[in-house]
């Protein structure tokens, strides 16, 4: 697995050499964009409608932008203002300039059909004190281009779903048509008005509620600098509705869906700019993603020789060698630093012992330094003036009577421990004093015979472990100081006592009575 790291990094970097040459520098430039945009709009509305005379209505809005890609955005526009329309001006159906007076029968009589008339002209007219909000996904063109710079103009579609939130009243300006409406559709289509003889003057129609529409259309936006972007914007709102104008009588020729656009005329304010980020997405080539992943190629060569680099030759990379001038074939932690294993500050590739005991005094070649040369290091040397040749104590440095005192006293001896590390039964050289003053006591007293009794976890491994360090112990006296064996005996069975300290990893010698 790690050979095939190494070959893909190098195939990475063999690649990026073969673009180098072409795109030297050029693609430094390019950096991290902007994406937000927010900013207001003003537009004239128009309704298309069974009332579509052309009848200005105003609206005022703002909007959010957030590009997605340099071609791809989604737009969130919200708008409040009116819708206005009315049926006095055009004969929509091309029936005839009257569409109250249509031909019946063989004599050519003039009557009135209002529930099929065509929807031509007549005084009524309308006002939509309206809401809306609706999102968009927008597409730009024009900003692709692999040769050209960018223009400051730019054209762009867009479609999306949204919500209307309408409150419209309708009327007739002239009595007749209120008159003749009113009784043609009565009280389900119309509220009356009345003067002060009781007469009919006015039919209103009203409609407050909300319709889900379907916004699209297109626009064209500029480019003004580092913050400002104006441009202008047709909407078109398919409201699958016919209450947008309250005029949703049975009429020939009824529209079933009405429709609403909006001229927006927009400003927008491009947010971000921190970290000397001046430039916006909807300004950048697309392919200029393309042109940072060759840049970020170069970066990765630089780094990859990096990497690769060992200066000193120790197996860790100069990248991660926090030791990057050790010593050729130097021990070295996987960090680069030389390994000291007894932590006496002299690297191991250098120490003449590199186990020494922890918190010894070393020498230069990592020594323990011992003045006095009795085998027990200054440290915990209580006397390092004794004479060469004196019998010390191992803990402590100090010399041992030998004669009559506790050196010779033969009944009542008291032998040291031996500890050990969890696991193992080698011999820990803090512990070499200790035998040292074993074998000579069984010396001093030829009749001594010694039990090395061991402790042991409840098991047969654990059995086994203590078995193999009593053995040790035995091995270690009989090879450096030539105590024969039948001196030793071994109880390597028993579990160790409570409260006992390192009693599972403890062997005691003991006096055989």
């Amino acid at each position: 697995m790690k050979s095939l790291k190494i070959t893909l990094l190098i195939a990475a970097v063999f690649c990026s050499q073969l673009v180098s040459a072409q795109i030297t520098n050029y693609f430094e430039k390019f950096r991290p964009a902007k994406r937000w945009s927010v900013g207001l709009q003003l537009s004239p509305t128009h309704t298309m409608s069974d009332a579509d005379d052309f009848r200005v209505g105003m609206a005022f809005g703002a909007h959010v932008k957030y590009s997605v890609s340099q071609t791809f955005g989604l737009k969130l526009n919200g708008n409040i203002g009116t819708l206005n329309g009315s049926r006095a001006e055009q004969d929509i159906s091309g029936n005839g300039s009257d569409g109250r007076n249509v031909k019946s029968g063989a004599d050519n009589v003039n009557t009135f059909n209002a529930g099929n008339s065509a929807p031509t002209e007549d005084s009524y007219f309308f006002k939509n004190n309206f809401k809306d909000l609706n999102v968009t996904a927008q597409l730009t063109l024009g900003n692709i281009s692999f040769l050209r710079p960018l223009r400051k103009v730019q054209l762009y579609l867009f479609t999306g779903f949204g919500i209307l939130w309408s409150d419209v009243k309708g009327q007739y300006e002239i009595e007749a048509d209120a008159v003749e409406f009113y009784n043609a559709y009565g009280d389900e289509f119309f509220t009356p008005e009345y003067d002060n003889n009781n007469n009919l003057v006015n039919a209103i129609s009203n409609y407050k509620g909300n319709n889900f529409t379907v916004p699209f259309g297109f626009g064209f936006k500029r480019n003004m600098g580092k913050m400002l972007d104006i441009g202008i914007e047709y909407k078109n709102h398919y409201t699958r509705s016919d209450n947008i104008d309250a005029y949703s009588f049975p009429v020939w020729r009824n529209r079933v869906f009405d429709f609403y656009g909006l001229l927006s005329v927009q400003a927008s304010i491009k947010l971000g700019g921190k970290d000397g980020i001046d430039d916006h997405y909807d300004w950048l080539n697309p392919v200029e993603s393309i042109y940072t992943t060759l840049d970020s190629l170069q970066i990765l060569e630089e780094k990859v020789d990096l990497m690769l680099l060992d200066t000193d030759d120790d197996g860790v990379a100069d990248y991660w060698d926090k030791e990057p001038d050790t010593d050729k074939n130097a021990w070295v932690w996987g960090s680069g630093e030389a390994a000291d294993i007894d932590t006496d500050g002299v690297p191991d590739y250098k120490d003449a012992e590199p186990y020494s005991e922890k918190g010894a005094i070393v020498d230069g070649d990592g020594i323990m330094i011992d003045v006095d040369k009795d085998g027990v290091p200054d440290y915990r040397d209580e006397d390092t003036k004794t004479q060469s040749g004196t019998l010390v104590n191992p803990r402590t440095g100090t010399a041992v009577k030998v004669g009559g005192g506790a050196c010779c006293d033969c009944e009542d001896v008291l032998l040291p421990s031996v500890v050990f590390d969890n696991g193992s039964s080698r011999i820990k050289p803090e512990f070499y004093g200790s035998l040292y003053s074993v074998a000579e006591k069984m010396k001093a007293c030829p009749d001594l015979k010694v039990l090395a009794s061991g402790y042991a976890v409840r098991s047969k491994s654990g059995s086994q472990l203590a078995f193999k360090r009593a053995t040790a112990i035995i091995d270690y006296l009989n090879a450096n100081y030539n105590i024969p064996r039948d001196r030793f005996s071994m109880d390597t069975e028993g579990a160790a006592p409570d409260g006992v300290d390192y009693g599972s990893r403890r062997i005691d010698l003991l006096k055989v009575r």
